[in-house]
């Protein structure tokens, strides 16, 4: 009994992941392909979810409903990463003028905690909630250099090309994540969009491990390699700040 309540708790939150800020609206066959189960069993769950207020449906579409935004309120007002952090990245920003944006580890991914948008037209783009694989980019391999070897190992069999300077190759890749933890940042020149030159920096905890990291981004055309040098002692000088506020090390 305990089993299946325990089964039903990871249904309904698989059900709630298949919704982003691409896909705010699902039907149920959608809903039921995402989650790998049958039509009948994803329409008790979504029920179930509609009569507590957590989706709400409107005709054949489903979307989250005012009990997740009061939630998100209340997760978003007391996570102390984005508190702590915002007010280094908006100085940051206002001295590139780069987008700058705080990135974390959930399961298999890289997530966009926070973000400060470049002041510039052309600039990158990226949203609080997108997620981004870890093996491609600079904050993805920050983040995961840092993390245990069956991680790594994990995110290093998912290698494939996004662009043409995505690591592909194993060795390499493995290669790269040494040298990021010798280092303690990471460069990515067109890794996971082209044009685009982005630094990351780890956030340590108390065990150094790097659950949270600072990353800044623009277009090659103008954040290129010499600007991202000047820029890393500082850096990695106000993440060691923001640790310390986070963490209390």
């Amino acid at each position: 009994m305990k089993e299946d309540s325990v089964r039903s708790v990871e249904r309904a939150f698989a059900v709630l992941k298949c919704f982003t800020l691409d896909d705010s609206r699902l039907n149920l066959t959608s809903i039921s392909e995402a989650i790998g189960l049958p039509v009948t069993t994803t329409l008790r769950i979504t029920g179930t979810l509609v009569s507590l207020g957590i989706l709400k449906r409107d005709d054949r579409t489903y979307s989250l409903g005012n009990e997740i935004y009061l939630m998100g309120a209340v997760a978003r007002a007391h996570f102390r990463p984005q508190q702590v952090a915002f007010p280094y990245m908006k100085d940051l920003r206002d001295e590139t003028k780069e987008a700058v944006s705080l990135y974390g580890m959930e399961n298999e991914f890289r997530v966009c905690y926070e973000h400060v948008p470049s002041l510039l037209t052309m600039r990158c783009v990226v949203r609080v909630g997108d997620r981004f694989p870890l093996w491609a980019g600079a904050g993805g391999k920050v983040l995961l250099a840092y993390a245990g070897n069956e991680v790594v190992g994990r995110e290093a069999a998912k290698l494939k090309k996004i662009t043409d300077s995505t690591f592909t190759d194993r060795e390499k890749f493995l290669a790269e994540l040494a040298a990021i933890r010798t280092r303690d940042y990471a460069i990515s020149r067109g890794e996971r969009e082209d044009g685009i030159l982005s630094l990351a920096i780890p956030i340590f905890d108390r065990d150094k491990r790097a659950s949270l990291c600072l990353s800044i981004a623009g277009p090659s055309t103008r954040f290129n390699d010499e600007k991202v040098s000047e820029l890393i002692p500082r850096i990695q000088e106000m993440c060691t700040r923001i640790s310390q506020q986070i963490y209390l090390v």
